[in-house]
C-alpha cells in the first residue's frame, strides 16, 4: 500500500473537514458557502476601491484648491493602478452612482467636522447686524423677510453650485420673499480675494448683482486682467473698477468679513444661515425646495 505524506494527509483531511474560515484557499464549493464569502468579499473590495479612486478624482483633481489645503478635503487618496480593470469598468458602467455617493460622503463629512457653533442668540445679533450693514449688497428682493445669509468664496465648487440654485431660486415666483445676502469670504489665497476685490468694487458703480453672475458663469481662471474684461463687458469704468479694487476701502471689507465669520465659527465655506438658523454645507435640492416653501410662509 502506497503511504500517504503526512502533509498529504492533512490536505486530504481539510477536504474532508473544511470549515472554510475568511482564509480558506481549498477552492471548492463545498456547501459551507465559502465560495459566496469570497465573492462578496471580492465585491466589496471592488466597490470600496472605486469609491477611493472616485474620491481622488473629485477631491484632488489637477487645479483643486483642495490640495492646497481645504479643510474638508485633505484626505490621502490612492491612485487606481493601470492593470485594475474591473474597478475601471464599474467606475465607467457606473458614473452617477460614484457621484452621488461622494456627494452624501462629502456632505456628511462637512456636517459633522463643523464645529458646534455660535448660540442661537449670537447668530439672531449677527444677522441683525449683517441686515443693517449697508456695505452688504442683497440679491433677490431686498426687502424680503426671509433672509438666507452666505458665506462663499468664487473658487469654491459647493459654492458655485449653490449659487446658481439660489439665484434661480430668488429669481421664481415662489422665492420672491428671499433676501439673499452673500458675504464675500475667500479662504482659498490671494486669487479668491482679487476676485471678491473686484466684484465688490463693481457694486461700487452699482453692478454688484451682474458682476457676481458673471464671475460665477465664467471659465477658466479669473486673474486681474480677466476680472477687467468682465467689467468692460458690463460697462463698467474699469480705471475706476481697477482703484476700487485696490482700495483700502475693500481690503478692510473683507479683513471686517473675516472676521464676523472667525466669530460665528465659520470653518469652511460654503455655510449659510437660513431665516436665522445655521446651515453647514451648501444649500442645494430638498434642502433649498424647502428653503423655498417656508419663505412663503415668512411674514
Amino acid at each position: 500500500m502506497k503511504k500517504v505524506s503526512k502533509s498529504a494527509a492533512a490536505v486530504v483531511k481539510k477536504e474532508e473537514a473544511c470549515a472554510c474560515g475568511a482564509d480558506c484557499q481549498c477552492g471548492k464549493t463545498c456547501g459551507c458557502g465559502c465560495e459566496c464569502k469570497k465573492t462578496l468579499i471580492k465585491c466589496g473590495t471592488m466597490l470600496l476601491s472605486a469609491l477611493i479612486i472616485a474620491g481622488s478624482i473629485l477631491f484632488v483633481g489637477e487645479g483643486c484648491p483642495m490640495k492646497k489645503g481645504f479643510r474638508y478635503g485633505r484626505m490621502p487618496v490612492p491612485v487606481a493602478q493601470k492593470g485594475d480593470a474591473s474597478v475601471r469598468d464599474f467606475i465607467a458602467a457606473n458614473p452617477a452612482f460614484i457621484a452621488e455617493t461622494m456627494e452624501k460622503y462629502y456632505q456628511a463629512q462637512q456636517q459633522k467636522r463643523q464645529p458646534a457653533g455660535p448660540s442661537e442668540a449670537e447668530v439672531a445679533k449677527a444677522v441683525k447686524s449683517i441686515v443693517a450693514d449697508k456695505t452688504n449688497y442683497s440679491l433677490g428682493n431686498p426687502k424680503g423677510k426671509f433672509v438666507i445669509i452666505e458665506f462663499f468664496d468664487y473658487n469654491c465648487g459647493w459654492c458655485k453650485r449653490t449659487n446658481k440654485e439660489l439665484a434661480a431660486a430668488v429669481a421664481s415666483k415662489e422665492g420672491k420673499n428671499i433676501r439673499w445676502i452673500p458675504i464675500d469670504s475667500p479662504i482659498f489665497g490671494e486669487g479668491s480675494e482679487t476676485i471678491a476685490r473686484y466684484v465688490l468694487a463693481a457694486g461700487k458703480q452699482g453692478k454688484y448683482a451682474e458682476m457676481h453672475e458673471a464671475v460665477g458663469a465664467a471659465q477658466g481662471k479669473l486673474d486681474e486682467a480677466k476680472l477687467i474684461e468682465l467689467g468692460k463687458g458690463l460697462k463698467l469704468d474699469t480705471k475706476q473698477l481697477t482703484k476700487d479694487a485696490n482700495s483700502q476701502e475693500l481690503k478692510d471689507k473683507l479683513t471686517a468679513n473675516r472676521t464676523l465669520a472667525t466669530k460665528l465659527g465659520v470653518n469652511g465655506v460654503p455655510m449659510l444661515i437660513v431665516d436665522g438658523k445655521v446651515n453647514p454645507g451648501a444649500l442645494l435640492g430638498d434642502k433649498l425646495a424647502e428653503a423655498v416653501k417656508a419663505s412663503q410662509a415668512k411674514k
